[in-house]
Formats: structure tokens, sequence, C-alpha cells
């Protein structure tokens, strides 16, 4: 069991490429960017990792946290255009609606 003691490092720029190319289909790189900064500035993803440990346990916590975040803007983005769609059924400023809907949501 040559990782055993954790002696294989998992780098910052493979760790990157192994989330961006999971998430590739579902949405931008660039968003998928984004997310694993605030994530790093956090504290929550660290510049590295023994490939055992990534693999066993913080890989899965970091996508499913991933997944959340994605997840959350993907609701968040729907009720804007909901908002949105209804508001201006009955009032013609897009302006004021999107203030509005940047502030309550």
């Amino acid at each position: 069991m040559l990782d055993y003691y954790g002696s294989i490092i998992k780098r910052e720029t493979e760790i990157d490429a192994e989330l961006i190319s999971r998430y590739s289909k579902k949405c931008y790189e660039s968003y998928i960017e984004e997310i694993i900064s605030a994530l790093r500035k956090e504290g929550v993803l660290h510049k590295e990792y023994s490939v055992s440990g990534w693999m066993v346990f913080y890989g899965k916590i970091i996508h499913d946290i991933i997944e959340k975040t994605m997840n959350y803007q993907k609701q968040k983005n729907e009720k804007k255009v909901k908002f949105i769609y209804c508001y201006n059924q009955f009032f013609h400023d897009q302006d004021v609606g999107k203030l509005i809907c940047d502030r309550l949501i």
C-alpha cells in the first residue's frame, strides 16, 4: 500500500482539473472556478491533499458542497425569473422589478 501514510500528494492543479471536468457538462468552467475560489477563500478547500485522503474523505465532501452551491444558485435564479415574469405582467418598468428582485431574493 504505497499511499498508506499519505505519501502521494494531490496538488491544487489536479484538484481543480478534476472538479472542472466533473462539472463541465452542468455549468461553465468560469462558474466552477468561481466556486472553487470561494471555497479556498473560506478555507473549506485546501491547496493539496493526500490522494488517499481526497479519495476517502475530502473529495465527496467537496463534491457535495459544490452540488449544493450550484442547486442553491439555480433555485435562486429560477425564483428571480418567476418574479420578473409576474412583475412584468402587471408593471412595465423592468428596472424597478430587477431592483426589487435583487433585494428580496
